[in-house]
Formats: C-alpha cells, structure tokens, sequence
C-alpha cells in the first residue's frame, strides 16, 4: 500500500529507514470518490496530497464560468493548491478527482513537526518545487508545438488518460488549436 508513497518519498530526499518510517506513520489515507474535491474554493489548503490512485484535476473557474486547468495529476504525484498552501489563504482553485482514488494526506502540521524533529525533513519541501513545475507548461515562453512536444516527452500517459480539453486547457491553448497540433505530428 506504501510502495508508491515510499519510492516518492526517497526522490525527494535520501531519507533513511527510520525517517521514512516517521513520514509514513504521519500520512492519512483518504478514499476519494470522482467529483469529489480535495480542496474547494475558498478553503484554505493546508495538506499535500500524494497521488496513489486515481486522476486529479487542478483548475479555476474564471469569470465567464468556464474552467481553466492549472495542473493534471496522476499517480506517483503530489498535489496540493500552493498559493492557498503558502499565504493560508482562501484557495481560488479547485483539486477535484476525476475518477475514483486513493491518496494519502500529509498536513501542514505534520510537516512542520517533521521538521522540528530533525531538518533533514526539509527535502519534503521539494514536494512543493515538484508541483509548482508542473506548472511551466503555461508559460508563454514555449510555442503551442512546443508545449504539446513536451508534455508528450514528460508525461505520454496524461494523454490516454485526461480528455483533450483538459489537456488543451493545462497547455494554455484552445482545444482546435491541439487538434491541429496532433493531426500535424501525425502526418
């Protein structure tokens, strides 16, 4: 059941038995059922997520109501609404799952007393460089192509899993505009 959290856990940091061992013992394991959010509008975010099972969603609902995707998740991943997280403030976003999942939940309080046990539990934080990451696909820096290019070389499997609006939406671009990309990579 850890083996997931485990490996991830050791990416961020070389932690040793014992320390995983602490880390472990301070998740919470939450079933989570499609639709269902982990964190709502105005809620003030105060718990990372890690991605066991399931799909998630990071999005805002704009002004002309329409969603527009901050981030995808997928398992192996952590999630968490970092404006909200880092301000302790009332979130703008929504993570909302899109099928059925399990994550573990890892509060900000645990964190923090993680860290008091020993500052080695700081590598945790990179949880928070690994989310905001996900993010560069929004960029402006990047062509449409470029974007589409990437994310297939860093993650092919959101494609198969999340619908093309979603994916549209995470790139910053119109749904036409990633059909027109994908017919010319496939010609």
């Amino acid at each position: 059941m850890y083996e997931q959290v485990t490996a991830s856990i050791q990416k961020l940091g070389s932690f040793n038995p014992e320390q995983v061992s602490q880390i472990l013992s301070r998740l919470k394991h939450r079933v989570v059922k499609k639709d269902e959010c982990l964190i709502k509008e105005g809620q003030v975010c105060q718990s990372f997520f890690f991605i066991n099972q399931g799909l998630f969603r990071h999005y805002i609902v704009k002004d002309d109501g329409e969603d527009a995707i901050l981030n995808l998740f997928m398992p192996g991943e952590w999630a968490f609404e970092y404006k909200s997280f880092m301000s302790q403030q009332p979130s703008e976003g929504i993570i909302q799952a899109f099928v059925d999942g399990e994550v573990f939940v890892l509060s900000a309080w645990d964190f923090h007393e993680l860290v008091k046990i020993s500052d080695g539990f700081f590598k945790l934080g990179h949880i928070m460089e690994l989310t905001v990451r996900n993010q560069d696909y929004q960029s402006n820096r990047l062509t449409p192509e470029q974007k589409y290019e990437q994310l297939l070389a860093s993650k092919p499997e959101m494609v198969q899993y999340f619908p093309l609006k979603y994916i549209a939406s995470y790139l910053g671009m119109t749904p036409e505009t990633l059909s027109r990309i994908r017919r010319k990579l496939n010609s």
